[in-house]
């Protein structure tokens, strides 16, 4: 179990190097070729971050493992809300732009219905996946035609075009990388310890995938940028339920089992719907709540 513990670190490492990687690669170029930075906030932070996501989503299915794609879809937008959020939120309470949470608050409420949806059959097929990529593009247009006119480009400075592009590349090379080795030693472990997949994938996996938006969030709380670590969580469980799921769903149709249809789902959905509410309370996510978010957390696993 050592050298599955190794490749499950190493595998973990590289994940979260290359989400970090994909992110600032892909904000390299957006500043480059002057995407307004609102877009680098809430469509390339939240996609750059689910990276990890999709490439674990599709690796499982190629195995195929559904019950681990599930767990690490389901898993990562819980942890994102109840873990993620309420860390940084923990860090310093986050003011929250009203506009971020009509917009970006309400896609991650119907995404999680979305998904709930597809999954209610037990099987997330092609058709699925097809209807949940055509969502995200409307949410994608919709959210372009959301920008002010009055938004500025972002300037971009030292950051040129083929420095941009070679961290993208390495991104994209760690990525695969780090999701064969971690899905691989995480299905090695839970055999040896009896632990079903849906449950490592649901912990271990969903948590080494939520570590490129917890790193994000922290880095961005530290700079007093709310409004990106939101926009961030909220569209990275908007890409997490369409894309990464509809990846997998291309793969191999994903057989969703009971635990995820009677708990772990209606628990997503749930903490969307927590969470919405109190980022409404005052438009500001306190301590006091994001402990309550940590506490609800931990309860989850705590029979388990």
């Amino acid at each position: 179990m050592l050298l599955e513990t190794a490749f499950l670190a190493a595998g973990c490492g590289l994940l979260f190097l290359g989400g970090d990687w994909l992110v600032d690669g892909i904000a390299g170029l957006a500043g480059h070729l002057r995407v307004p930075p609102v877009i680098v906030a809430f469509v390339v932070m939240g996609f750059g971050t689910s990276a990890p996501e999709l490439f674990v989503a599709i690796n499982a299915m190629s195995v195929p493992s559904p019950d681990v794609a599930m767990g690490n879809i389901v898993g990562s937008n819980i942890a994102n809300l109840l873990l993620v959020l309420a860390i940084t939120a923990l860090i310093a309470p986050l003011s929250i732009d009203r506009d971020v949470l009509r917009i970006d608050g309400t896609a991650m409420l119907v995404g999680a219905l979305a998904l709930a949806f597809v999954c209610s059959d037990g099987v997330v097929s092609v058709g699925d996946a097809v209807g949940l990529v055509a969502g995200m593009l409307c949410y994608l247009a919709l959210r372009w035609r959301s920008l002010p006119d009055t938004d500025e480009a972002e300037d971009p400075g030292a950051h040129r075009l083929w420095a941009a592009a070679a961290v993208c590349l390495a991104a994209l090379v760690a990525l695969p990388l780090g999701a064969n080795l971690f899905i691989g030693a995480a299905i090695d472990i839970a055999g040896r310890l009896g632990v079903s997949e849906a449950m490592i994938g649901l912990t271990v996996v969903a948590l080494g995938t939520s570590l490129p938006e917890l790193a994000a969030c922290v880095a961005a709380v530290l700079r007093r940028h709310s409004g990106m670590i939101l926009g961030g969580i909220l569209g990275s469980n908007v890409f997490n339920g369409t894309i990464v799921l509809a990846g997998a769903a291309i793969v191999a149709p994903v057989g969703v089992g009971d635990a995820f249809l009677t708990f772990w789902i209606p628990v997503m959905v749930g903490a969307s719907v927590v969470t919405l509410a109190f980022l409404r309370t005052g438009y500001i996510l306190c301590r006091r709540e994001a402990a309550v978010m940590l506490v609800a957390y931990a309860a989850l696993f705590v029979p388990l």
